[in-house]
C-alpha cells in the first residue's frame, strides 16, 4: 500500500482518501463520500491502471449521486483509456452542466476521431481560453490522444517558469512519449529534486531507462516508486519486463505475478509471457499449455497485440510439435493472430511457410511480401529469405535478399 509518510501534502491526503474508500468497501460500512472525492479517487484508480476498481467506483459514486458532472467525466476518459470510444461518447452524452472540463472532454472526443478543427472550435468556447489552469488542462488532453505538437502549442501560450512543477511534469510526458528520453529525463529529475518520493515520477524515470535499454537503471527506478507505493502494479510490469531482456525468467514471472495482484496485468497476460518464456526455451508443449490457459480468458485482454501474440505462439508450438491432429489449426492461428496485428512478424513468416507447404504458393509470398513492406527491415527480410529458403521457394528467397541488400548492403 501507499507509504503516506513519505508522500507530499497533496498526495498525502490522496492516499488517505484512497485508504478510507478501500476500508469502508472491505468492511462493508455504508459512509457518505463527497462526489468530488470519489472522482478524485476513481482518476487515482485510472491512473494506476486499476480499471476495474475506477469503474466500481465511478458506479458507487453515481448511485450516491445521479448524474454528477465529475463522476461521469471520469466515466468517459475511463473509456477512452479502454479504447472504447463509443462508451466514452454515450457517457459525456449524459453530461448537462457547462464548465471547462466538459468543454476539454468533448474536445478530446473530437480529437479520438479526428476532427482537430472542431476540437479547436470546442476549446474557443472555453472562458478565459488560456488561463493557466486551461493551459495545463488542454495540454494534457492533446497528450492522452498522442498530439504532442497541439500540446506543445498550448503551452506557449503562457510565459513559464521553467522550474515549475506543472511545467516540467508536462515537457517530461511530452518527452516521454516522443521517445526524447534523454531529456524527458533531466525533466523529470527536477521533479524528482522538488518531491523525491512521488511514484509517478520515478515511474516516468523508470521509463527513460527503458526506452534508453538500460534495464538495470529502470529496475532500481521502479523500487524508488515502490518504497512510495508497494502496491504499483505498473512498477512490477516494466521490473517484469527488464528481468526479461536480462535474462532472469525467474524474477521476470514474480514481478509479472505481483502486477496481477494489484490488478495491473491480467492473469491471462501472465499466462501469454509464460508461453513465450517457454518457447524461447523449446519447451513447445509446456508453452502451448500456457497459451492455452491464456486463451481461455481472452476477453481479459483488451490489447490485440497481446491476444495476437497468443495466437501466433500457439501456432510456432503446433509446428514444432508436428501434430498430424492438428493439421491445418496452426495455419488458422497464423490468420487470427494477423487479423488481430497486422504487423505480427511470427505470424506472417509461419503463415507464409504453412501456405507453402500446402502448396499455395501466391498466398504464401503474398504473406511474406505482406510484412517486408510493414517492417521493410533486414532482419525481416533476413527471416523471409530464411523461411521462403525453407519452403523450397529458392527464387524468391533470392528475391528476399536482394531488398535486404537494398536497404542494408553490410547486413
Amino acid at each position: 500500500m501507499s507509504n503516506k509518510n513519505l508522500l507530499s501534502g497533496k498526495d498525502k491526503a490522496l492516499a488517505e482518501l484512497v485508504e478510507r474508500y478501500e476500508t469502508s468497501r472491505d468492511q462493508h460500512i455504508s459512509i457518505y463520500m463527497d462526489a468530488e472525492d470519489l472522482a478524485d479517487i476513481a482518476e487515482w484508480y485510472d491512473r494506476n491502471s486499476k480499471f476495474d476498481n475506477a469503474a466500481e467506483v465511478i458506479a458507487y459514486g453515481l448511485e450516491l449521486h445521479p448524474g454528477n458532472t465529475s463522476l461521469l467525466v471520469e466515466r468517459s476518459y475511463l473509456h477512452l483509456d479502454l479504447y472504447e470510444l463509443e462508451d466514452a461518447k454515450q457517457a459525456a452524452a449524459e453530461i448537462t452542466e457547462e464548465r471547462p472540463d466538459v468543454t476539454i472532454l468533448r474536445a478530446r472526443l473530437l480529437v479520438e476521431e479526428g476532427r482537430m478543427q472542431d476540437a479547436e472550435l470546442q476549446l474557443d468556447t472555453l472562458e478565459d481560453k488560456y488561463s493557466k489552469e486551461n493551459i495545463i488542462d488542454v495540454a494534457y488532453m492533446y497528450l492522452g490522444a498522442y498530439q504532442y505538437d497541439q500540446a506543445t502549442e498550448w503551452l506557449s501560450h503562457w510565459r513559464w517558469d521553467k522550474e515549475d512543477t506543472e511545467y516540467c511534469c508536462i515537457m517530461a510526458d511530452s518527452l516521454l512519449d516522443r521517445k526524447n528520453y534523454s531529456e524527458a529525463q533531466i525533466y523529470y529529475n527536477k521533479l524528482i529534486d522538488n518531491n523525491p518520493y512521488h511514484p509517478q515520477y520515478w515511474m516516468g524515470v523508470a521509463r527513460c531507462h527503458l526506452g534508453l535499454l538500460e534495464y538495470g537503471k529502470a529496475i532500481d527506478a521502479c523500487d524508488y516508486a515502490l518504497l512510495a507505493n508497494d502496491e504499483l502494479g505498473e512498477a512490477y510490469v516494466i521490473k517484469g519486463y527488464c528481468f526479461l531482456e536480462l535474462g532472469n525468467d525467474k524474477e521476470a514471472v514474480k514481478c509479472y505475478e505481483e502486477a496481477v495482484k494489484y490488478n495491473s496485468i491480467s492473469p491471462a497476460y501472465l499466462y501469454s509471457i509464460m508461453g513465450q518464456i517457454q518457447i524461447d526455451k523449446q519447451e513447445w508443449e509446456k508453452a502451448y499449455q500456457q497459451f492455452e490457459l491464456a486463451l481461455q480468458q481472452e476477453k481479459e485482454l483488451k490489447d490485440p497485440i497481446t491476444r495476437s501474440s497468443i495466437y501466433s505462439g500457439m501456432a510456432i508450438c503446433l509446428q514444432k510439435l508436428d501434430k498430424e491432429t492438428y493439421e491445418g489449426q496452426a495455419l488458422d492461428f497464423c490468420l487470427k493472430a494477423i487479423n488481430l496485428d497486422n504487423f505480427n512478424i511470427d505470424a506472417h513468416l509461419l503463415g507464409g511457410l504453412l501456405y507453402a507447404q500446402y502448396g499455395e504458393k501466391e498466398r504464401a509470398i503474398g504473406l511474406w511480401e505482406e510484412i517486408g513492406n510493414y517492417d521493410n527491415t533486414a532482419s525481416t527480410w533476413s527471416d523471409v529469405a530464411a523461411y521462403s529458403s525453407k519452403a523450397d521457394l529458392f527464387d524468391y528467397a533470392i528475391q528476399a535478399l536482394e531488398h535486404l541488400k537494398e536497404g542494408k548492403p553490410d547486413y
